[in-house]
């Protein structure tokens, strides 16, 4: 597949403080790719580097063979909407369809019922509510049907219906999306990879959800409070801790589950998650 977006060594510093360390990294046409990582990680950092609102403090990205960011042809959601407060929601989209040559009553026939924004048409920006403005900003950055979307915590207050109409009107295999998110169990349905960010870097190569998972050949997830005495038991496994418990990884063929059960019964089983590999790589950091 064809590279759309190439990132290469690109770090930046604010205040003296490296928020990204040598990120290199590329987009194809037709990946969903999701930006995971814990706050603080740079992931709003990074998108802004992508979408040109800030430039790196070294490094460089292109976009196929060029340096130039081509607004024509991708759409961009911010953490924050840019959005003017005492516009109509409807003022709103004729000010972008204006600004991109659109059709506006193509755009009112074929999006206003589907996203629901038929009935928040009238309101003004400053009476929305959060979900109503992510709706909004969703609807605007998708408004040119551009070839690549950009988007920082895309589903953010939005409720699981309309997440599932805005993902099936643009998941096509034209469309490239690249998106931060903090719904780790939902980019296995939807993303093609995933970029694990952490402190700064990338933990690895990105790669499909699906293949971290089966990285642990061990699927099951034991979690126990470091207050009971069972460091020597846990010692023969892959484990990391965090809030005063142990999250350890096991199969069913361990005889761990039934040691544990022994010795106290507060204690939970789960399957792994991408969280959990996520937690146990950077706790090795």
């Amino acid at each position: 597949m064809k590279e759309l977006i190439t990132i290469r060594n690109v770090s930046y510093f604010r205040n003296n403080r490296q928020i990204l360390d040598n990120i290199s990294f590329s987009v194809k046409k037709g990946e969903k790719i999701a930006l995971l990582g814990n706050n603080g990680a740079g992931k709003t950092t990074l998108i802004d580097i992508m979408t040109q609102d800030i430039k790196p403090t070294s490094g460089e990205i292109f976009f196929e063979n060029t340096l130039t960011f081509p607004k024509e042809s991708i759409g961009v959601l911010y953490g924050c909407l840019p959005v003017f407060p005492y516009l109509k929601v409807v003022e709103q989209i004729k000010y972008f369809v204006a600004i991109y040559r659109l059709d506006y009553k193509k755009i009112e026939e074929n999006c206003f019922e589907r996203f629901g924004i038929d009935r928040i048409r009238n309101s003004y920006i400053y009476q929305l509510s959060q979900g109503e403005r992510q709706k909004l900003g969703l609807l605007i950055s998708n408004l040119n049907n551009p070839d690549i979307l950009i988007w920082d915590e895309p589903f953010h207050n939005l409720d699981p219906t309309i997440i599932d109409i805005f993902w099936g009107y643009v998941n096509t295999s034209e469309k490239t999306i690249f998106y931060s998110t903090h719904n780790w169990e939902d980019v296995i349905q939807k993303s093609t990879k995933v970029c694990l960010l952490y402190e700064g870097r990338l933990i690895e190569e990105p790669r499909s959800p699906i293949d971290i998972l089966k990285t642990f050949p061990k699927q099951n997830m034991l979690v126990v409070g470091t207050d009971i005495p069972s460091h020597n038991i846990i010692k023969d496994y892959d484990y990391y801790e965090l809030d005063d418990c142990y999250y350890i990884f096991w199969s069913d063929e361990d005889p761990i589950l039934s040691t544990i059960s022994n010795l106290t019964n507060n204690f939970s089983v789960k399957k792994i998650g991408l969280i959990d590999y996520y937690r146990y790589k950077t706790s090795k950091l």
